[in-house]
């Protein structure tokens, strides 16, 4: 396994010498000088409590976080809090893993495998409805990232009627594409869905469908740029709430058994968040070297549209705004990705966010 380029090489610590504090102790003729004898014990146990208690670090505890997916740009605020170290700043190790299936956050949890798991709001929500505890604790990317991506003759949403959209075949393609086009005034019904897999894309440049499923920030960059003409219609900008599209998650029990954990893992990658934020530049950096540019001249956009999406509408890092969620709910039922109304208050605790 190659190792990861952020973990720190630490020096040493020099061996301690209490010689250095405890000299030998005088005599006269021979004879030990028993008051100076004890004053002297006494300063050097004293010195050697102090030394022991300035030198003594924080004891750093170890955490697994479980990303959504491979590392990208999305990630930003979480690589750039680990390659700066402001996770051990919070007396915390954090390990990355990544997942083999979006299913995986939610076995990994429940199995105590991870302590932490990075996933999509639609995911949390349909656990949820399945009777799993978790818990969302911040925000990751404050935006939802979703859109439909359409060939140049299609307009706007609506122009779909009588066409294909190709989707990936995950639950919350379907609703969002219903939203996208119902947003603009289209009839859904008039739309005919294709499962292409992970080829939704391909099928929209091979002409095979007018319009494909993607992430704005990610599929949307790259067939803009490469493709002129092509559109891009953000989820948010066809009439859903600006809800967070993934937040950090926990079982109920760890928040429970070990609100210090999970706190210290949260307050590390708000710290990491506003890093990546204030110095767009650094964070490319950051990202770069952990993942590769990919193709260089997608990169630079791909940041931007990332680092866009990342802060929530109140612009504060890993933000929950309850009344957002409360909107995020009730459009989340008249999706049809749930049955039953997400409990906003059970389904995400902010109380490390203060």
């Amino acid at each position: 396994m190659t190792a990861s380029p952020f973990i720190a090489v630490r020096k040493a610590p020099a061996v301690f010498d209490a010689r250095r504090l405890c000299p030998p102790i005088p005599t006269v003729a021979g004879v030990t000088n028993r008051p100076f004898t004890a004053a002297l014990l006494t300063a050097c146990l004293l010195a050697l409590a102090a030394c022991g208690a300035s030198s003594s670090p924080s004891k750093v505890r170890s955490a697994t976080v479980l990303l959504d997916w491979t590392a990208n740009p999305a990630h930003s605020g979480i690589l750039t809090a680990l390659a700066k170290g402001l996770d051990r700043k919070q007396s915390v190790a954090v390990t990355l893993r990544t997942p083999s299936s979006s299913a995986d956050g939610v076995r990994l949890l429940l199995a105590n495998r991870a302590d932490l798991a990075v996933m999509d709001i639609h995911d949390l929500a349909i656990a949820r409805e399945r009777g799993r505890d978790l818990v969302g604790v911040m925000s990751i990317v404050g935006h939802p990232l979703a859109a439909v991506i359409a060939s140049p003759q299609i307009k706007r949403p609506r122009d779909l009627a009588g066409r294909d959209v190709a989707v990936t075949g995950v639950p919350s393609d379907a609703a969002v594409t219903k939203a996208i086009i119902q947003g603009d005034g289209g009839d859904p019904s008039k739309v005919t869905l294709r499962n292409t897999g992970f080829g939704a894309v391909a099928a929209l440049l091979g002409g095979r469908t007018s319009a494909a499923i993607g992430f704005f920030n990610e599929e949307g960059v790259a067939v803009t740029t490469k493709h002129p003409g092509y559109h891009v219609f953000r989820l948010d900008q066809f009439g859903s709430p600006a809800y967070p599209e993934l937040v950090l998650v926990t079982t109920r029990q760890k928040l429970d058994s070990d609100s210090a954990l999970v706190a210290s893992v949260v307050r590390a990658f708000i710290a990491g968040t506003e890093e990546a934020e204030a110095d767009p530049a650094q964070a490319a950096l950051i990202v770069r070297r952990k993942i590769g540019s990919g193709d260089p001249t997608l990169f630079p956009a791909r940041m931007k549209a990332a680092l866009a999406a990342i802060l929530p509408p109140d612009g504060s890092a890993g933000s929950l705004d309850l009344k957002l969620l409360a909107q995020w709910a009730t459009w989340e039922i008249t999706s049809g990705l749930v049955t039953s109304k997400p409990d906003v208050n059970a389904a995400f605790d902010a109380r490390f966010l203060n």
